[in-house]
């Protein structure tokens, strides 16, 4: 039958494989050359941590380790023998939010807190059918404006947490900077009461680390006795106190691709979950590649290794985020309702005072109608608010808790120069003064799909 085939044409006989071919010297120096720019590029930030490290092709635009981790992670979203009801002794704002959470993620037992999750990071622990619960500090709740760290996680709340259902927490999140918050940093001191708090009550403590070297250089200029200390040194402190990460490299790696979680050997995480590391490397092998590239491309893992070697110089990011300060500064200048103090990479604008003395609901969402006039100009912004982090539901638009209603204006690194910037603050002062002609919108698509800001369609009213 097979001989027949053979004769017919239609199965073509399988080629001799060919021997393995020896490497020459210059050929084994590229590929060592390979492995020492992975080994660079995890140095670079975990020098001394003792943390494994696990290298991840982004798939996305915003943080790429979170989906392969929660992934792994992913737990049954109820557990037989386990009452689901919260302590009566729990802050009932709390309780509500965190019932809301659950009722949102199929009936979740388990809970993240973190100071504020981002919305991708939030979509994926929702995937998961667990409960992201963001704890702003009482800082950020009142608007502080002068108040350096508005990005602190609340530790009265995590602390009431830990109390009273710490079983029901994998693990705490601070995320640096605080990008939902208004790209606001978080002190170091806030994140040493952190990591004793979550120690006391044995649960592990991440960081999503997307834009750690602008949190390090807030600490320098803003907290007390880290003024004449590098930025160097105050990352190795920050990540001193974690068991872990994920980050995004296209941030504070200051390439176009990549990302990569880190894990601790010995801490907590670890110790609490001892097999999670060969999971992981199970899934990035099926889904990304060997850890050793994780689905990178050489050049690209070379371009981490400047790009991480950069992010640290104080020269770099005085230039990027003093920039940021003066697009901030002149929108203020223009009585523009910014969040203050202004971040370190973005200037978030505050819809809800930005419309003050405007006939509107939350349901209209001009705020997306504002980023899409913002359009005509060349100008391309983000609606970060109750699209953004709300939801749908029987025929109204559900903010979220905390409330955020903002416009992010983010600035690409090394893109734009202080005209650019200014040409961008002169188009919002026009769109300012005219408020009150800004057309809602109307959704055409995605309204009740999860991460719809991702993928609904819009029409002007």
């Amino acid at each position: 039958m097979i001989s027949s085939a053979l004769r017919a044409g239609r199965v073509r006989p399988r080629p001799e494989v060919e021997p393995p071919v020896a490497l020459d010297r210059q050929q084994l120096a590229g590929a060592l050359e390979h492995v020492e720019v992975v080994c660079e590029a995890a140095r670079l930030i975990l020098r001394g941590l003792q943390l494994h490290g696990l290298p991840a092709a982004a798939a996305r635009t915003d943080v790429v380790g979170d989906g392969a981790q929660f992934a792994v992670a992913r737990p049954p979203h109820r557990h037989a023998g386990r009452d689901a009801a919260l302590p009566t002794e729990l802050d009932e704002d709390l309780r509500r939010r965190i019932e809301t959470g659950a009722t949102k993620a199929d009936g979740a037992y388990y809970v993240i807190p973190s100071n504020s999750h981002f919305d991708t990071t939030e979509g994926n622990v929702r995937n998961n059918r667990m409960v992201a619960l963001n704890l702003p500090c009482r800082e950020h709740l009142e608007d502080h404006k002068a108040y350096p760290f508005r990005g602190n996680i609340n530790l009265d709340h995590l602390g009431a947490l830990l109390e009273t259902v710490a079983d029901r927490i994998p693990l705490v999140y601070i995320t640096i900077t605080n990008n939902t918050g208004g790209g606001q940093p978080v002190s170091m001191a806030n994140i040493k009461q952190a990591r004793k708090l979550t120690q006391r009550y044995g649960v592990p403590l991440f960081f999503d680390a997307c834009r750690f070297a602008e949190n390090a250089w807030f600490i320098k200029h803003k907290e007390e006795g880290f003024a004449n200390r590098s930025i160097e040194s105050i990352v190795h402190e920050m990540f001193e106190h974690v068991d872990g990460f994920h980050i995004s490299f296209k941030k504070d790696g200051l390439v176009n691709i990549g990302g990569a979680v880190y894990l601790k050997q010995g801490g907590l995480f670890w110790e609490k979950f001892p097999h999670f590391s060969e999971l992981l490397t199970d899934h990035q092998i099926l889904v990304e590649g060997h850890p050793t590239y994780g689905g990178l491309a050489g050049r690209d893992l070379k371009a981490l290794v400047e790009g991480l070697k950069t992010i640290v110089r104080d020269e770099y990011l005085d230039a990027r985020i003093r920039q940021v300060w003066r697009f901030g500064n002149k929108l203020r200048s223009y009585e523009i309702p910014v969040n203050e103090p202004i971040g370190g990479h973005a200037v978030y604008i505050n819809m809800d005072r930005f419309f003050e003395g405007v006939d509107t609901r939350d349901e209209d969402l001009r705020g997306i109608g504002f980023t899409a006039l913002l359009l005509f100009g060349g100008h391309r912004l983000c609606e970060l608010g109750v699209y953004a982090f709300g939801s749908y539901k029987n025929g109204r638009e559900m903010p979220p808790s905390p409330r955020a209603n903002n416009v992010r204006a983010s600035v690409p690194r090394l893109a734009y120069e202080d005209q650019d910037l200014f040409a961008l603050c002169e188009s919002i002062r026009v769109l300012h003064k005219h408020k009150d002609r800004i057309p809602g919108v109307e959704v055409t698509h995605g309204r009740e799909l999860n991460l719809r800001h991702f993928k609904s369609r819009f029409r002007l009213k």
